[in-house]
This record gives C-alpha cells, structure tokens and sequence, in this order.
C-alpha cells in the first residue's frame, strides 16, 4: 500500500529499459537516476521490484537537487519504504524541493502541516501551501482544496462555496485524480454547484470507477442492480464493480453483496450469505446493514432467530443516531423482542426516528395513538403523524390518509379526498389501494359515481397481489373483475375469464359467487 502511494504521485513512469537509464545515471545524469529508480520501484523496464535500489538513485538524484527525486525520497522516508522512518529527513528533502516551487513539494509539505508530522500542525500554513500546490497543477491538490470547498473545512477557515468546489474538482478531474471524479459525480447527483445531471453523474462515477475509486465502484453497482441515472440493469455487470470495491475492503461493497443475495438480485436469493455479508458490512459500521442484520436476526432469516442479538444490534445503529437504529429500538420495547415491554419507552424512540424522517416509526405513532394503543387516544397526535409520512412519501400513508377521509372517523368525511389518496397510492403501485378503489369505481360507492372503466383498471392492478388481501376484499375484487369481464365492463367480453374470476371469488366466501357456481356446475 505505501509503495502504491508513493508510485501514485504525479511523477511520468520509466519509458525505457532501465540499462538505458543506467547507463547514463552512471555517468551523473540527475533525470537517468530517477527514472531508473522508478524502473525499480515498478519493477519495469527489465528490473524486478528492489527498495534498496530505488532509494540509492533517489538519493543520489536528490543530492544534484533534482525536485522529483528529493519529494520521492521524502515520500520513503515517511513511510519507511527502503530506508527507516525519518520524518526531518522527508522535511528537510521537502524544503529543498519547494524553494524550486515543486507542485509536488507544495502537496506533500501542506499534509505534513496538516498532519503534524515533524512540524506543529498549522493549517494557515496547510491553506497556504496547498492552494500553492493546487495553482501548480497538482491533482491531488485541486482534490483536495476542492473537497474542502464542497464540504467547508473550519480548521482552515474554508466556508462551503460549491462554485469553488467544482472549479477545483474539475481540474483534478481532467488530469485523472479518481477521487476528484467520485466527487464531481456526488456534485452532478445532487446539484451541488451544478445543474443536476445524472447522467454526467454517472460518467463521472464509471471514470472513477475505473481508476479505482471503491466509493465509485459502489455508485457504479448500484446503477446496474436498481437501474439509477438511466443505466439499464445488469447484474453481471454489477457484481464486477461490487467484487471489485470488496478486493480494496470497502464495506459498502459488503452491504450490497448482502442486499445481491437477500433479495436475490441475478441470482437465487440466500438469506445466509445474506447475513454473512450483512455482518461483515455491520462490523465496519455500515448502519443500513446493522439494522438489516437486526431484522434477521428477529426473524430468524439466515440465522438462528435471536431477539437478544437483534436488539443489540438496534441499539448499536441507535446509538450511532441512525433513524432506523431509533426505529428498531422502539419495535424492540413495544413488542418485547429482547428486553421486556415498555410502550413510553417505544413511543420515545419512534419519536426520535420519526423527526428523522422514519415513516415506520411515523405509521407505528398514527396506529398508537389512533386506537390508544398503551397512551390515551390522540387523534391529533395520530393524524399529525400519519400526514407526515404521507408527505414522505410513504404508500400505506398515503392510502391510510385517503381511508380516513373515506371512514370520516378522525378526520370530516370526505370522499374527492379519499379518491384523490387512494389513487395516488395506487398510481404509485400499492395494489391493496387498487382493489379498494375497484370495488368503489365498480359499485359507485357514497358519492363516487361508477366508472366502469377505472374499476377495470383498478381491479386488474389489485388481482397481481392477491397475498395482500384478507378474503372478504379479495372476494369482493375477484367478484367484481369476473362481472367487468362478464358484461364487457371496462373490457371486452371473456366468459372464460369471467368464470374463472368467479370462482375465485366463491373459494373466498363471496355469496352470490358460491351460488353461480353451483349454478355452472349443475
């Protein structure tokens, strides 16, 4: 790792066989020594890889005061690479190289201030140096001023300025620094000094990627296994950047390894290797695979059910302030799932995961106080909270909003409002929504008229998820779909259909359907 750091500094690698370069470094050629001692170092040029070696031609290059060679050598000296550890000697080599004003000599002499290494930390001499090292030309330095400028650096007195950010980030981008290519990804993403483009947000990520930036390789993944920023997914594709950000030991790379096998992403699913990845993912504190593995955990899925486990694991991400760590802890204490039941201690940690923006603990809120679940009923309270996970987004909100307008129960009877939830929660793919709204289309319930067309629309929506239904609605969207096919409603006519859906409407205890298929049968 340390000879990767120091082969990785902004220096041309050896062109020629090293006999070329020796030849002429024996006779004093300052520019012969050090490209030989690169030979050396990359084990190129006809040499095998000997610190010993590159540490002689650096050092006889740096004492003709050749710039590249003196940073070199420092960078050895650091890191005890071929010589031992000497941090005044690395200084020293530093000062030399910088008074030739060294682009490379300005970096290395900014991180050991920002560092304190041999010198007291000071980072009005780091800011001084490394905007000289960054006007040079030095790529990581524009990296690094520009990551300071995106995220805001108090200790230098570097505000956030996006503008700046990506004025720095793209310079080091277009000389190949990874890292600066990674980031002005997370700028396109976001919008962040930039007009938001994914797609040049991805093409930031894929060069990243390829350089070798594991975060990128991440990023990369995740767009082929869910289809983010317009790439098409691909598994095979997706495995080849997840196995490549787990070779460099990234844990996110674990946690979506995790995710390939628990959901079965282009492969079987495998709740086991699941939970293998997951722990490892939770061991480098990768939350989202904590809370995970905490779920597993409580269920028993790819490992022994252990709720004592699982609580421990809660209480980690909780610890760490994590919303669904928050979230957990209060499913723990409301249920009992490894310490005993406290419904006060539930609704305090639901509260802290739901002003986190938790539509779990959101919904588990609503239903408490809703039905006065342990606490005196608060339909305000209930309402408040359903409303906010509405307003995030969340599905079974959305069409809980529009039952209670339906119900008029908490909140005034009103149907446009409750068409108007429930559609969206069914537009959204919430098919429990769709079979209630079919039903109410078919049959022209209170002050909805009947369309037969929506009901259709609906109802064949509701019928992909039967496995949400209890019977008595299941029934009821069978027996409705069979007429829609049966009398051409919505449709055309399909008696076979029609009598198939009627069926299935008599198996689920509807009445009128049991009669017609008697009536069929005899």
């Amino acid at each position: 790792m340390l000879v990767l750091l120091i082969a990785g500094s902004a220096f041309s690698l050896a062109a020629q066989d090293a006999s070329f370069y020796k030849k002429y470094a024996e006779k004093g050629d300052k520019e012969a020594m050090y490209n030989l001692a690169e030979c050396y170092l990359n084990g190129s040029g006809g040499v095998t890889e000997d610190m010993n070696q590159v540490t002689f031609w650096l050092t006889k290059a740096a004492k003709k005061n050749y710039a590249p060679a003196q940073v070199k050598l420092a960078y050895c000296y650091l890191f005890g690479t071929g010589v031992l550890k000497d941090y005044k000697q690395a200084w020293e080599l530093v000062q030399k190289a910088v008074k030739q004003d060294n682009a490379e000599a300005h970096y290395l002499n900014a991180m050991m201030y920002r560092d304190g290494l041999y010198v007291k930390q000071d980072w009005n001499k780091w800011r001084q140096f490394i905007d000289r090292a960054a006007k040079l030309g030095n790529a990581d330095a524009q990296y690094v001023l520009g990551h300071a400028y995106l995220y805001g650096l108090s200790d230098a007195n570097i505000a956030q300025n996006p503008d700046f950010a990506v004025h720095w980030l793209k310079k080091g981008a277009d000389q190949g620094n990874a890292d600066a290519s990674y980031a002005l990804g997370v700028c396109y993403e976001y919008g962040t000094g930039v007009p938001k483009d994914e797609s040049t947000a991805i093409g930031y990520y894929y060069t990243a990627a390829n350089a070798g930036n594991s975060k990128a390789q991440c990023e990369v993944a995740m767009a082929y296994l869910a289809g983010k920023y317009g790439v098409d997914i691909n598994y095979s594709e997706a495995y080849k950047y997840i196995n490549a950000a787990i070779e460099q030991e990234n844990p996110e790379g674990y946690r979506l390894m995790g995710d390939v096998y628990y959901y079965g992403l282009g492969t079987n699913e495998d709740n086991e290797k699941a939970a293998e990845w997951y722990k490892k993912a939770s061991d480098a504190d990768i939350l989202w695979a904590t809370t995970h593995l905490a779920e597993m955990y409580r269920q028993g899925l790819g490992v022994a059910k252990d709720e004592n486990k699982a609580f421990l694991l809660y209480r980690k991400a909780a610890d760490a302030d994590d919303e669904h760590g928050l979230a957990g802890l209060g499913c723990c204490y409301e249920n009992g799932y490894g310490v005993s039941k406290n419904i006060l201690t539930a609704i305090s940690y639901y509260k802290k995961a739901a002003n986190k923006g938790n539509n779990y603990a959101a919904m588990r809120l609503y239903r408490i106080y809703r039905e006065g679940e342990g606490v005196s009923k608060d339909t305000n309270q209930a309402i408040q909270y359903l409303r906010q996970a509405a307003d995030n987004e969340d599905d079974d909100a959305i069409y809980n909003l529009g039952k209670e307008y339906w119900l008029g129960e908490i909140l005034h009877e009103d149907d446009a409002a409750a068409i108007k939830y429930m559609t969206q929660a069914a537009d959204n793919g919430m098919d429990f929504a769709a079979g209630v709204l079919g039903t109410i289309y078919y049959s022209g319930i209170g002050t909805v008229t009947k369309n037969y067309n929506l009901a259709y629309k609906y109802l064949s929506q509701a019928v992909r998820s039967p496995e949400e239904f209890g019977n008595a609605l299941l029934s009821e969207v069978y027996r409705d779909l069979a007429a829609c096919y049966r009398f051409g409603r919505g449709t055309e006519v399909d008696h076979g259909l029609a009598s198939y859906y009627t069926e299935l409407a008599a198996k689920y205890g509807d009445e009128g359907s049991v009669i017609a298929v008697k009536e069929l049968m005899r």
